[in-house]
């Protein structure tokens, strides 16, 4: 007869140490470690499968960036354009019956808002295109009828032997333009290709497709980036009122605040530099057209549009503006050129030192050092736009900057004026 036993039963303080054993396994920290720990390997796969297959990734990305562009475009005009708006309701809500009425008074201010904006860019073309053109065919016609401006006939030769090295004269021949054609010859060939169309009417048709498709795209882009400006300034209370209930879910109530208090900041540094910044580059460009007019200058017209265009980047748009504006006058007249150097020099001295200080103000609190590393660094990774916005991206750092080492001074019981530190080694 076999003798068999029944198992040995756990005792009391086994199990116990069993149950907090297991309990364990679903412990909160180890949770949320293992959480942590999936996530970042999700993201060493996603980093891995993203650059084995770049070009398809960075296809997809443009794709998205384009999709997204009528709302970029829709949040900065609403962006540029609220400043108005809150003047316009600030001025109509004055009125008793408008005011007990909030959505009539948004749509009045908004219709208004943009009727202003609409005459103003209509009275800009209708005064600007027609200038612009005989100001350019003005040109032509001196540079294509004056024997004496030989550089630009070896300008021409030169690009066109660039361009035969790189095969490109090849696709150029089907319009008339060889390697061995004259500055001359360019208003024949041009005259050829309208009088004889069958020569050229493949290229043309295709070309003209490409551009009629893009002209489409871009039109329905600028209408429905305008469709999008009118949704936010009609809705703005709700999207910040949604984009603060995010920020508060999202983090205790004193970051939260600290966090809606550095946009608040931030919100001040851009609507102030960049109102300002377009005023005062208007206001110059309107000056530099009357000046040009008083001293009987050539191509009033287009050099003023291209001073007002490029004195909205800080600093260096003066020399960008002046310099191919310059060289425009020297082919009219040295003399011509120097009276305009005269004057844009006065004209930047009078927007450095009284009008721009007038409107701007201290929107910025950086320093002229700080203003040229922004637009040059800014300008290298962004192009044109870099250097517009950098300086307000660099002055909100700027701020973020001086306010961490400000706080964290004043717990060490230093001083936090600058002045302090000259002295010490």
């Amino acid at each position: 007869m076999t003798n068999t036993t029944p198992p040995e039963q756990p005792s009391g303080h086994q199990e116990q140490a069993r149950l907090e054993r297991f309990e364990d396994l679903y412990n909160h920290n180890y949770l949320l470690h293992s959480f942590y720990i999936f996530i970042v390997g999700l993201l060493l796969i996603g980093v891995y499968f993203t650059i084995a297959n770049f070009d398809a990734v960075q296809a997809k990305f443009d794709n998205f960036v384009n999709l997204l562009m009528p709302f970029i475009w829709g949040i900065c005009i609403a962006y540029v354009l609220m400043p108005l708006l809150n003047h316009l309701e600030r001025l109509l809500c004055r009125n008793k019956f408008i005011s007990r009425h909030r959505n009539i008074c948004r749509a009045i201010s908004i219709t208004i808002t943009l009727l202003i904006v609409s005459v103003m860019l209509g009275i800009f073309f209708s005064l600007v295109i027609p200038e612009l053109i005989n100001s350019i065919m003005s040109l032509f016609n001196i540079l294509t009828n004056s024997a004496s401006y030989d550089w630009i006939e070896e300008y021409l030769q030169t690009a066109l032997e660039r361009l035969a090295q790189y095969g490109i004269t090849e696709d150029l021949a089907q319009y008339g333009i060889t390697q061995d054609m004259t500055l001359q010859d360019l208003p024949n060939t041009i005259i050829d290709s309208m009088q004889n169309p069958d020569k050229y009417v493949d290229s043309l048709v295709s070309t003209s497709l490409a551009v009629a498709l893009k002209a489409g795209a871009s039109a329905k882009n600028i209408l429905l980036a305008i469709i999008v400006s009118i949704y936010l300034m009609i809705g703005k209370e709700t999207f910040l009122a949604q984009t603060r209930k995010i920020v508060y879910a999202c983090a205790t109530r004193e970051r939260a605040e600290h966090f809606l208090d550095f946009c608040r900041r931030t919100n001040r540094i851009f609507s102030g530099f960049i109102s300002g910044k377009l005023l005062d580059s208007l206001i110059i460009g309107i000056l530099c057209f009357i000046l040009m007019n008083i001293l009987h200058l050539e191509y009033t017209m287009l050099i003023s549009l291209i001073v007002g265009v490029t004195n909205v980047i800080p600093f260096f748009g003066p020399f960008i503006g002046a310099i191919p504006s310059i060289l425009l006058l020297l082919i009219v007249s040295p003399r011509q050129a120097l009276i305009f150097l005269v004057l844009i020099l006065a004209l930047q001295q009078f927007d450095g030192n009284i009008l721009g200080p007038k409107i701007l103000g201290d929107s910025t609190g950086l320093t002229s050092f700080w203003v040229i590393f922004a637009v040059i660094v800014m300008g290298g990774m962004l192009g044109t736009v870099g250097m517009f916005i950098g300086v307000p991206i660099f002055a909100t750092i700027y701020m973020v900057t001086r306010n961490f080492a400000e706080t964290r001074l004043r717990k060490k019981n230093l001083p936090t004026q600058t002045k302090s530190y000259h002295d010490i080694l």
